[in-house]
């Protein structure tokens, strides 16, 4: 299309990018071209001048929401994207599903040269591909040192510390929730239940899932049945009292979810 004089916008290149990562089997060809989309893009970033489309905007519907960009919700919190960034943000969420390193550190690359800042969403793309836990504590602690952090960012750093269920990386986790929750940050059932799934495989000392627990229960947030009934079997297994309060309501809690989406789910099978 290009070749024809045609000029793709951001949201084109996206769905290109999109549509590469999807495509089976994936081959060098694929990130090749997610970063050949990504350069073409730029050629046509300084003429581009699409904007939400005044339809949209009374619907209260933003572009990246209209083509279910993986940025769409964030694009209404202030100071998280740069909207102009759009075919970034799409390229490194494909790196991130594809998990390729190397792609991803070609396109932040791309961003250094040409003298662009990161915004939160590259940042959390970077943090939980980096696959070094040091270079990801780096790469937050450089962020939040020039601007506000947001609880996505402290929750992508601390799943991926978690991944390896060491002493060392529960600590180094545990030591981050704790900053996270002095700073008044709190968590909503999607990021929450993603930490507690994450924290409800520990076989250590369970002092993470619990303090996630106790994070969500103070604010009265809901967790989704799978982390619920990760946290409970992880609870059910280590030597507790039957009476102790916290395995009473976690059972409780456990047996009501289950009765109304234990069995939904097990009739998929």
């Amino acid at each position: 299309m290009t070749s024809a004089g045609l000029g793709l916008n951001k949201f084109c290149y996206a769905g290109l990018i999109t549509a590469f990562k999807n495509k089976l089997p994936t081959t060098e060809e694929t990130t090749s071209k997610i970063i050949e989309f990504v350069k073409q893009s730029k050629g046509w970033s300084s003429i581009e001048t699409s904007s939400d489309g005044g339809e949209n905007v009374m619907m209260n519907v933003s572009e990246e929401e209209l083509y279910n960009i993986p940025t769409a919700e964030y694009v209404h919190r202030r100071g998280f994207l740069n909207r102009q960034l759009t075919v970034y943000h799409v390229a490194l969420h494909a790196c991130a599903d594809l998990k390729s390193k190397e792609t991803m550190e070609a396109i932040l690359n791309m961003l250094t040269e040409d003298g662009i800042a990161h915004d939160l969403f590259i940042v959390m793309q970077a943090i939980s591909l980096c696959g070094e836990i040091d270079s990801a504590v780096k790469m937050f602690e450089n962020c939040t040192s020039s601007r506000a952090p947001a609880a996505e960012l402290y929750v992508t750093l601390i799943e991926g510390a978690m991944l390896d269920r060491t002493p060392e990386r529960m600590e180094l986790a545990f030591g981050y929730l704790e900053k996270m929750n002095a700073r008044g940050f709190f968590l909503n059932s999607k990021l929450g239940s993603e930490l507690l799934l994450a924290a409800a495989r520990d076989e250590g000392n369970y002092v993470n899932a619990n303090y996630i627990w106790d994070m969500l229960q103070s604010r009265k947030v809901n967790a989704s049945f799978p982390a619920v009934e990760a946290y409970y079997k992880g609870l059910k297994a280590r030597p507790i009292p039957p009476d102790d309060p916290r395995i009473l309501k976690v059972s409780r809690i456990y047996e009501d979810l289950s009765m109304r989406f234990g069995g939904r789910r097990n009739s998929n099978f």
